[in-house]
């Protein structure tokens, strides 16, 4: 049984340190052989939420222009609340 969506979010941003929005999203539609733009957002739903709890920082944002729209991108980080959360949840080890 895989681990529920925002546990992973949570475990590859305490591996990776930072990773924006598309990269977190391209690892999770892999790990969860997953495709097309209602999953992505969901996923992105998902990365507002933990950020909305105060469990990882945007850091940094950038205006991607995609053709005819543009994109709003987000860099996140696990913040010292999440981390503590995880411990006490099982899914980083302390």
């Amino acid at each position: 049984m895989k681990m529920h969506q925002k546990g992973y979010l949570l475990t590859t941003l305490s591996k990776s340190g930072s990773l924006w929005d598309y990269e977190l999203t391209r690892k999770a539609l892999q790990e969860y052989s997953e495709t097309g733009a209602f999953r992505e957002k969901t996923l992105n739903i998902a990365l507002d939420e933990l950020s909305a709890a105060g469990l990882i920082h945007r850091i940094e944002e950038k205006l991607e222009a995609d053709g005819k729209q543009s994109k709003l991108r987000f860099k996140y980080k696990l913040s010292d609340f999440g981390v503590s959360r995880m411990v006490d949840t099982g899914l980083l080890l302390p």
